[in-house]
């Protein structure tokens, strides 16, 4: 086997990219590898997809389907220590696949295996994803683990869990395939977003056709983003420009490819069984199509609803019709990407705008696909078209160019959206975690309260708002002050006031405080207060309860009583009576022994 086709010399690249903070330097090291193992197409493509977590092509429907639960169960049968162990030892490494890989360790000759190629990685992947058998998947990746050293068994798990966590992200893997191949990164990045797809953009790359790239129904694009803004502060030419209400809903692209109906999120991720009212309204319509727009509940007459009672839809991937019919959706469609007339990224705004509406058209009248309303842009009354689009129950408003081409993968001024902070609040830190990619060694995650009576009760999370220079410095000052530290959370004395924007307030079972912010971003470091003069849950309650007035909130549901569930024995007992299938079908000899 060709060390160059190993998966052993994609982990320790990424033990050496993990090791330094500097971003060039990752780039660097992984441009390296991606043209050392460049003569091998299927190696190339698969270690470019797994640099991103991106553990299937771009567009395939279908998910790997292994969860912290079965990986849990595999790795206490691989290392013979008990689920409670392993569990245990995840909660102080920082991550499941740290605390396997130090577990391995224990293992005689598990750090001399051979290990996997990437390609026989990406077979995983695909088997994986063909069955939905759990026992099935758990065999599958104990007889992986089984062949892997620990170093290689921490990143596939980590690839299957929540990221790679080496500081890496799609922009920096992005830059190392420009790099390696010396190719303009903007062509990279431009092939990137039309085909979606990490692995293809390398063999592109490599082979210098990424100016062939394209987008494919079927195959999500990046997304177009508008820029966000409170107050326009530019003048906007009235003439070139057109108003849409900003929709409190989810973004997403429908692909429709004669019969055959995929709805992709803002990941990428498809969520098609979620949402079959969709694809039942377009299933049978004539054409093929790529439209973007928003995933809406409605009430019966149309009304939006808020974001938050999606909720039970895009976590049940399939929907029984008690559910659709008491959170009915639309799925408002606002651009189109490409047609049976090819595709249409390229063309203006007022193009694109015309084959959408003809595409409708051709649906008839529908309460599920609907066309967002695009209104003349007046400049005297952009305050009053935010009022309106406030009291028909949206977000706020979206600016658009018309001579604007889609921009995917970028966010543009081409698009404004203009949404305004519902107010601030002052706020505790009570805990930090260490940032990712170029915030890693810097604690810029911030979690924050507010009082209840004597008592802080956290409200919410933010890592957005601060400098560069502020992150450095709140990071010395917390290290200072921490009490605990829970994995990658560390806990800190209540000392530090921010000041934080957000756009509305939702109940939530997550904090203390029983509710939290949407969309936190920090305003201030508020340096000029102590902590004992922080807001208080008596006045989030307060701006929720007013939001319940307008309707751009909704009281969640009672909780229903459910029935009793036996009580769950103890894991040592539960081991023992699974014991066929914690060892996945594998004779006793076959398991590495501890």
């Amino acid at each position: 086997m060709s060390a160059g086709l190993s998966f052993a010399a994609l982990a320790e690249t990424f033990e050496t990219m993990r090791a330094t903070r500097s971003p060039k330097i990752k780039e660097a090291l992984l441009g390296e590898f991606f043209l050392e193992i460049s003569a091998d197409t299927q190696s190339l493509e698969s270690a470019a997809r797994f640099c991103a977590a991106d553990l299937l092509p771009a567009g395939d429907p279908r998910s790997v389907g292994v969860g912290w639960a079965l990986i849990l169960e595999v790795a206490a049968a691989l290392t013979g220590f008990s689920p409670a162990i392993v569990s245990a030892c995840s909660r102080t490494a920082g991550d499941l696949g740290e605390a396997v890989a130090l577990l391995m360790d224990r293992m005689p000759g598990a750090a001399d295996r051979q290990g996997p190629t990437l390609v026989q990685l990406a077979d995983l992947f695909e088997q994986l994803a063909s069955t939905s058998r759990r026992a099935e998947k758990g065999a599958l990746l104990y007889r992986m683990l089984s062949m892997c050293t620990p170093v290689e068994a921490k990143y596939l798990l980590r690839a299957l869990g929540a990221g790679l966590r080496i500081g890496a992200q799609q922009t920096l893997i992005l830059a190392a395939i420009a790099r390696a191949f010396e190719r303009d990164g903007e062509s990279v990045r431009w092939a990137f977003a039309r085909t979606g797809d990490t692995g293809t953009v390398a063999l592109l790359a490599r082979d210098d056709h990424l100016a062939s790239a394209a987008m494919v129904i079927g195959r999500p694009a990046a997304f177009m983003l508008a820029t966000p803004h409170e107050n326009v502060k530019t003048p906007l030419n009235t003439e070139l420009t057109v108003v849409e209400d900003k929709l409190d809903g989810i973004r997403a692209q429908v692909h429709k490819r004669g019969s055959e109906v995929t709805i992709f999120a803002r990941g990428m991720a498809a969520v098609t069984t979620q949402f079959p009212e969709i694809v039942d309204a377009l299933k049978n319509a004539p054409g093929s199509v790529a439209l973007d727009g928003e995933i809406v509940a409605t009430t019966s007459d149309g009304r939006p609803r808020p974001f938050m009672v999606l909720a039970e839809r895009i976590h049940r991937k399939a929907p029984t019709r008690a559910q659709m019919a008491a959170i009915p959706v639309t799925f408002a469609a606002y651009d189109l990407l490409a047609d049976d007339n090819g595709e249409a990224l390229d063309l203006p705004w007022e193009t694109r705008r015309t084959r959408l509406e003809h595409f409708l058209a051709g649906l008839g009248p529908s309460k599920v696909i609907v066309l967002n309303a695009a209104r003349p842009m007046s400049a005297a009354s952009l305050d009053e078209a935010f009022r309106a689009a406030r009291e028909r129950g949206h977000e706020g408003l979206v600016l658009k160019r018309v001579d604007a081409f889609y921009e995917a993968g970028r966010r543009t001024t081409s698009w404004i959206k203009l949404k305004r902070a519902l107010t601030t609040i002052d706020c505790v830190i009570t805990a930090a975690e260490e940032g990712h990619g170029k915030r890693a060694g810097v604690w810029s995650d911030y979690t924050f309260a507010v009082w209840k009576g004597d008592e802080l009760v956290n409200i919410g999370k933010a890592y957005s708002g601060l400098t560069d220079e502020e992150i450095e410095f709140l990071t010395g000052r917390l290290r200072s002050i921490t009490t605990e530290r829970f994995g990658r959370a560390h806990l800190v004395k209540p000392e530090i006031v921010l000041e934080i924007a957000f756009d509305g307030v939702q109940r939530s079972k997550r904090h203390k405080s029983g509710f939290a912010l949407r969309f936190p971003r920090i305003a201030r470091i508020r340096d000029d207060k102590t902590a004992e003069q922080a807001d208080t849950l008596e006045n989030v309650q307060a701006i929720y309860a007013a939001q319940l007035e307008t309707g751009h909130r909704e009281e969640p549901p009672p909780p229903q009583d459910k029935p009793k569930t036996p009580v769950r024995q103890p894991i040592a007992v539960r081991k023992k009576a699974n014991e066929k299938q914690l060892s996945f079908n594998f004779d006793e000899d076959e398991k590495p022994q501890r």
